[in-house]
């Protein structure tokens, strides 16, 4: 026996029809429903008629509403947790109430439904059998550039929520720091608007209305043969081949480049990319 029971209610993102059968049985059978935004769940409730208690899940009240909660599971009681949009605990606080709900012995289950960043992904067509869900990027530009160059060498698609606000500047970090990568964006996916854009980071910032609008999602494709190409073209086999014996002989990736890169002259970040790429060969 349980004290009471979590359930992670994801809530569609744009287009109400998305919504599952069990989502909405949920919803109707919960005893209350613990919301990012009450506002905007509370508009979903009354679109399917479900007359349910809403709390609110935030910074200012989060101290009360955890004991509200802790108290109502231990009486047995089913609490319902949605976001605005998609899978509760994915850039909110969901995370925290399943933490706090398995501390009280409760059962916690999530119902399948939408995601943003899955949705993009597919419909990238990149290479996503290896992929990195990032959140949002950095906000600082140091430390945003600092961050991409850290990708270079990364051959799995990352992917990043992102704010109208900060897009545009995201993309021109991206063609400085990762120059022609293919990047996917998906703009109000499921909504009346939704917008897709591909190519390099500065052909799809040409293809986002001015001034951008919406939620966006970004796919950056995973670093592939064609940049390993462009690392082998700026290296000589000679240094390759001094490369490839310091690795052999333990020294790490980034020893070996900065060496290297000393005694020939060749470009540091190209040799790392060459010596990353073998190190997973090996």
């Amino acid at each position: 026996m349980t004290a009471g029971r979590l359930v992670l209610c994801p809530t569609p993102l744009g287009n109400l029809d998305d919504i599952t059968a069990r989502a909405l049985r949920a919803l109707r059978e919960c005893d209350f429903v613990v919301a990012e935004d009450t506002r905007v769940t509370g508009a979903l409730l009354r679109h399917f008629s479900i007359d349910k208690p809403l709390r609110s899940f935030h910074e200012r009240v989060r101290a009360a509403r955890e004991r509200e909660i802790r108290a109502a599971l231990a009486a047995g009681k089913t609490v319902v947790l949605t976001s605005d949009a998609g899978m509760p605990g994915i850039s909110d606080p969901g995370s925290e109430l399943v933490r706090l709900a398995r501390a009280a012995g409760a059962a916690v289950d999530a119902l399948p439904g939408p995601s943003a960043f899955v949705g993009a992904l597919v419909l990238s067509g990149f290479d996503i059998s290896r992929f990195r869900f990032e959140g949002f990027p950095p906000r600082k530009r140091g430390e945003r550039k600092a961050y991409l160059r850290a990708l270079r060498a990364e051959r799995a698609a990352i992917v990043w929520y992102e704010a109208p606000t900060r897009v545009v500047g995201l993309l021109e970090d991206v063609e400085r720091e990762l120059p022609g990568r293919q990047v996917f964006a998906l703009r109000e996916y499921t909504k009346m608007f939704e917008h897709h854009a591909l190519g390099t980071a500065s052909e799809v910032s040409v293809q986002i209305a001015r001034p951008p609008r919406g939620e966006f999602t970004i796919v950056l494709e995973g670093a592939s043969s064609t940049v390993d190409a462009a690392a082998q073209r700026e290296v000589s086999a000679g240094a390759r081949a001094a490369l490839a014996e310091l690795l052999a002989h333990g020294v790490s990736a980034r020893d070996a480049a900065s060496a290297i890169a000393i005694a020939s002259g060749a470009p540091k970040n190209a040799l790392y990319r060459l010596a990353i790429d073998s190190a997973k060969k090996r």
